[in-house]
């Protein structure tokens, strides 16, 4: 193996090179189309050069802990999920109460230290990490799970448990908040009692996920968690508490998505911020305990499978951004509470990533890579700025009272949500390649109590305190206009009455079966589906197919040069036909006034907003079935 050159047999290349062929394969287009701009205006570049000098990342050692989520509303099935997620490879438990961040409708009811080692029974808290998930309730839950932890002995010093108090990230997920100077007070009673036990762990976290969920992009994220740290100094510094004691005890939450490159740079760019902040207080080298969990924005309802691989793909950037913890969704969390199944794939998720395919066994490993150092950079200078646009509006919890979050987070949700209907952004198995016949999964049925605090005293607010107000944050998923189409389209067909279109296929296979596939899997979107004729140029013959058919509406599916034959002629035989509404896959170009007049009504191409031609297209067959019903 001596001498070996693995490149040896390659010559150089250089950009010039790359752009000259570039250039020929675009046909006209120029080379500057392959350039995309991310929701923050970074432009992502085809080709980036090797980093001869990376961006040197604080230290932090290579891989990471998998955290599984603990979220059943009934105790005793909470602990076996506990004993069975750390029986069958998980490193940790990241406990759900109700009403927080990311629990949906469910979350474990634990209230005080009766409950409490009932779900704990036959776990050794000393053996694992263990995450609180509190939300408004973080304060109570940190005093129960410390309490418990004390009167078991088990020594708080070692103990990796993270409380991640986190009341700015409540605040702005359910818009109510004890006013600052009270809420000082009790932050710094809190921090004093656990110092006194000599708990070591993380205190606070700024958790992103409330931005993160509301649509946030990559920087804003990386500028909220940054402005949300300086906000718990400042209040813990009013309470009494120097930063310098402080700052060592908080932790950052960051979402990861199915942007694989995206994530793996916002990862990074947070312990670049985190990094100047510590410079910023005379903190160098204190490191960010950094938790990561895979987003529920991105996650769909329908062929929920697919989610499986955004998963994945979000686990492994995490893991290679860096994260210390990780907690993966199970793949049916939007539609309700995980099963044993749904469980085990996300456990395993992390395992064959950890173990099997050795992610994670190398410190920083996207180090080098021009386009990651490059993105990683410029996603933490932006959200630098951010951080300080933030700051100069008085703080976050300012910022989130006057609306200027809100306002700021609603902008670029508006931007995705427009290139989402517009098929710019694709959702496998929703807005791409979706699928009617998808089999159902399964869910857990169990209900949590409306009431599950009265009586208890737990989170008992104490003295009449005065609050401050703000919007909250919309959590919502990327795929929620897709969703309610097929909503509304399924509900239809439960009562028999599935959205049809005929495909009104014209001249030979190769020449409509492009557009018509095109069409089929658009329509599919919006839950409509579809009956495709046979082709061919006689257009007496399309029109009796559309006919027998049954359907209201029929597409018009082909090649340019056929459209120009025979377009025309069939859009007037299947009006003849009876033909609600006739649509034609592509644009018309110099056509559109003689195929408007010929009967065409809509035009259909990439590029338009689909989501509103389905919401069209399922109210026209509503109507209509709404006309024939007796």
């Amino acid at each position: 193996m001596t001498g070996l050159r693995l490149a040896g047999e390659f010559s150089g290349a250089d950009r010039e090179a790359w752009a000259e062929r570039a250039i020929a394969a675009l046909k006209g287009r120029p080379l500057e189309s392959l350039t995309r701009q991310t929701y923050d205006g970074i432009a992502i570049e085809p080709v980036v050069p090797r980093a001869e000098a990376p961006a040197p990342l604080p230290a932090h050692g290579p891989g990471w802990q998998s955290l599984q989520r603990i979220d059943m509303p009934d105790l005793g099935a909470a602990n076996g999920q506990a004993l069975d997620d750390l029986e069958n490879g998980a490193d940790g438990l990241c406990l759900v109460w109700p009403e927080s961040i990311a629990a949906g409708h469910h979350g474990v009811p634990v209230t005080n230290a009766r409950e409490m080692a009932r779900l704990f029974e036959g776990v050794h808290l000393d053996l694992i990490r263990l995450r609180l998930n509190a939300g408004r309730f973080g304060r109570a839950a940190a005093a129960l799970v410390t309490d418990f932890c004390e009167a078991r002995s088990i020594d708080l010093a070692r103990a990796r448990l993270s409380l991640c108090l986190d009341p700015v990230g409540a605040f702005a997920f359910g818009g109510r908040l004890i006013e600052p100077a009270a809420l000082s007070k009790r932050m710094a009673e809190t921090f004093k009692r656990l110092d006194g036990a000599d708990h070591k762990g993380d205190v606070f976290a700024a958790d992103t996920r409330a931005w993160h969920g509301a649509g946030a992009s990559e920087a804003q994220e990386l500028g909220f968690g940054l402005a949300t740290a300086v906000q718990y100094l400042r209040l813990l510094e009013a309470g009494g508490i120097d930063p310098e004691a402080a700052f060592p005890r908080m932790g950052e939450v960051l979402a990861a998505d199915a942007d694989q490159f995206l994530t793996i740079a916002k990862f990074r760019a947070a312990r670049l911020l985190w990094a100047r902040l510590a410079e910023a207080l005379d903190q160098s080298g204190t490191p960010l305990v950094l938790h990561g969990e895979t987003s529920l924005r991105m996650v769909t309802r329908h062929d929920p499978h697919v989610n499986l691989l955004r998963t994945t793909t979000a686990a492994f950037a995490a893991g290679i951004g860096g994260a210390d913890t990780l907690t993966v969704l199970p793949f049916t969390a939007a539609l309700g509470l995980a099963d044993p199944f749904a469980r085990r794939m996300a456990r395993n998720i992390q395992s064959i990533l950890k173990q099997e395919s050795g992610i994670g066994e190398v410190g920083d490993p996207a180090a080098g890579s021009g386009h990651l150092e490059t993105l990683t950079l410029a996603l933490a200078e932006k959200g630098w700025k951010i951080f300080r646009d933030i700051e100069r509006a008085g703080g976050l919890i300012e910022a989130l009272v006057d609306g200027k979050v809100q306002a700021m987070i609603a902008d670029v949700a508006e931007t995705r949500g427009h290139d989402i209907a517009r098929r710019k952004s694709g959702l496998t198995g929703l807005s791409e390649f979706p699928d009617l016949g998808e089999k159902a999964v399964n869910t857990l049925s169990m209900d949590l109590a409306a009431d599950w605090t009265r009586g208890t005293g737990f989170d008992k607010p104490g003295a009449e305190v005065k609050t401050v107000a703000c919007m909250p944050l919309p959590q919502t998923s990327l795929g929620a206009a897709f969703e309610r189409l097929r909503d509304e389209a399924d509900a239809l067909a439960g009562a028999g009455r599935r959205p049809m279109v005929f495909l009104a296929n014209l001249g030979a296979l190769a020449e409509f079966n492009t557009r018509a596939t095109w069409m089929k899997n658009l329509l599919a979107a919006g839950g409509i589906d579809t009956i495709a004729g046979d082709g061919g140029e006689d257009v007496q013959a399309i029109a009796h197919g559309f006919a027998a058919s049954e359907t209201r509406i029929a597409c018009l599916c082909s090649a340019d040069q056929v459209y120009e034959r025979i377009a025309s002629d069939t859009a007037r035989s299947l009006k003849a036909a009876g033909a609600a509404q006739v649509l034609m896959a592509g644009r018309a170009g110099e056509r559109q006034a003689s195929l408007t007049i010929a009967g065409v009504d809509r035009f259909v191409f990439a590029g338009m907003d689909v989501a509103a031609l389905l919401a069209g297209l399922l109210a026209d067959t509503a109507e209509a079935r709404h006309d024939q019903d007796p």
